[in-house]
């Protein structure tokens, strides 16, 4: 047998076994890359022109001299990123990785970022009535049932990441707040504390609804309730994502002898209520942006004494649970599960003034934004499917006079939403909506700005398919 190979065919051969040798060898050393450690020798920051290096330090999963491999750095230096956007100081946080021209092993790590805006006054210009056709209707748009006053955030003071919050409003209501959040103050930087007082008058007063819309009590000329609270928390933040805090409070309301008369279960018949509490809360924070996350998890469990003396006018147990779930499912794709309990124990009739009310910012069910329902308990399940639509940075240009804002990175995503809700309510029935399976849901549009400024619109309806449009925001702002 003749066996005919010609030159083409030899050098053919050759050719496919040095591939094949090029690839199995550039295969092993890849690995063998993968696998190797890098020292890292520096890590630099650069755009913080207020904010402290250490203050960003603390965010990071990576320190000077850490030995990693390329991967475990490059998933550190994710986690990291995603840290310090979630600080709320920063519009941008880019990570750079450079290696040694000397010595490939060692490399540099250079923090890029542009900070946010840190004096952000903001002016309140609120109606006192309940909606806009109501002040035209009902107060002729007369400007005394207009709220007036201003917001003032100051945040990063020292560059330590903390803020003061102050707000002083006039008008119809009248409202003053102070709020201190302070840096940490220990070596390692894991404590700090936070200081809250809040003074409000109010000349309208909600109670219980007429199918679980708001009924009011109002005085144009008088305030019919006062309310006065103060509360000082220490806070302890072991490591990235645990947070143990403490809070000593105290509690003051008073109403009028005609809210009295109008509501006598408003405070359980009496004209003030008194009483100190203490709250203990414990809250793990694995999300990948905590303004919109499409990935992670966040939990938060509070339990809260009130009444820590025989003479306080309201005793009980306030339990507060907190579960957020986002499986990214690829693609862009992400399922979001949340799970939020309120509980007043033991089971018992309590001051009106005091119930969980359904309707909140955090406790709502999508479709029943409008309506008040309270009882001494409540659940609320959330679940929506969101895909992202869009993901790019919109230069504003000259319409955007704050340099680090001129480049807004937008993320837009389309959700489909299903809730489930329960309040119990054994003795004030505020609604019909009480001790029955609340369904809602529908629509969505998300937006993520800016890395920090969480805007969502939703098409909702409630189980009796009434249909609405919402708004809500979950900002640094």
């Amino acid at each position: 047998m003749k066996i005919n190979i010609n030159k083409y065919n030899i050098v053919k051969i050759c050719f496919l076994v040095l591939v094949s040798m090029c690839f199995t060898y550039s295969q092993a050393w890849a690995q063998q890359q993968s696998q190797q450690k890098i020292l890292v020798r520096q890590i630099s920051f650069e755009g913080n022109i207020k904010t402290k290096p250490q203050r960003i330090l603390r965010e990071m999963e990576i320190n000077v001299g850490d030995s990693l491999t390329l991967t475990s750095i490059q998933k550190k230096l994710k986690l990291s990123k995603n840290r310090i956007i979630n600080t709320g100081l920063f519009t941008d946080v880019v990570t750079n990785l450079y290696f040694d021209e000397e010595n490939y092993k060692n490399v540099s790590i250079i923090i890029s970022v542009k900070e946010g805006l840190f004096v952000i006054p903001i002016p309140i210009i609120e109606l006192a009535a309940r909606n806009f056709n109501v002040w035209i209707n009902e107060y002729d748009s007369h400007i005394k049932f207009l709220n007036l006053g201003l917001y003032l955030k100051l945040k990063n003071l020292t560059g330590n990441a903390d803020q003061l919050n102050l707000l002083a409003q006039g008008g119809f209501d009248r409202k003053f707040s102070v709020n201190y959040i302070s840096p940490y103050f220990d070596r390692e930087r894991k404590w700090n504390f936070q200081f809250t007082s809040l003074l409000n008058s109010n000349k309208e007063v909600s109670y219980i609804g007429d199918d679980g819309i708001p009924t009011f009590a109002s005085n144009n000329n008088k305030y019919l309730h006062h309310r006065f609270e103060s509360g000082f928390s220490l806070n302890y933040r072991p490591n990235y994502i645990n947070t143990f805090s403490v809070k000593l409070g105290f509690n003051y309301q008073g109403i009028s002898s005609e809210l009295l008369e109008t509501i006598p279960t408003f405070l359980a018949g009496k004209k003030y209520q008194r009483y100190s509490d203490i709250e203990l809360s414990y809250s793990i924070e694995q999300r990948n942006n905590k303004y919109l996350a499409t990935q992670g998890w966040f939990s938060k469990i509070k339990v809260q004494k009130n009444g820590l003396f025989g003479e306080d006018d309201y005793q009980a147990w306030n339990v507060k649970g907190d579960l957020h779930v986002h499986d990214y499912l690829g693609k862009g794709w992400t399922w979001n599960k949340s799970l939020i309990v309120r509980a007043l124990l033991p089971r018992d009739k309590y001051p009106y003034y005091n119930l969980n009310r359904l309707g909140g910012e955090a406790e709502y069910v999508r479709g029943y934004e409008n309506y008040q329902i309270e009882g001494s308990s409540l659940v609320i399940g959330k679940t929506s499917m969101m895909k992202k639509i869009i993901d790019r940075p919109i230069n504003l240009g000259k319409l955007m006079p704050f340099v680090n804002y001129k480049s807004m990175d937008t993320k837009i995503y389309l959700s489909l939403n299903f809730d489930y809700g329960y309040v119990w309510d054994n003795y004030y029935y505020t609604s019909e909506w009480v001790n029955k399976p609340l369904y809602g849901g529908g629509l969505g549009i998300n937006f993520l700005l800016y890395h920090q400024l969480g805007i969502i619109f939703e098409a909702s309806m409630d189980r009796e398919n009434n249909f609405g449009i919402f708004f809500h925001i979950n900002d640094t702002l």
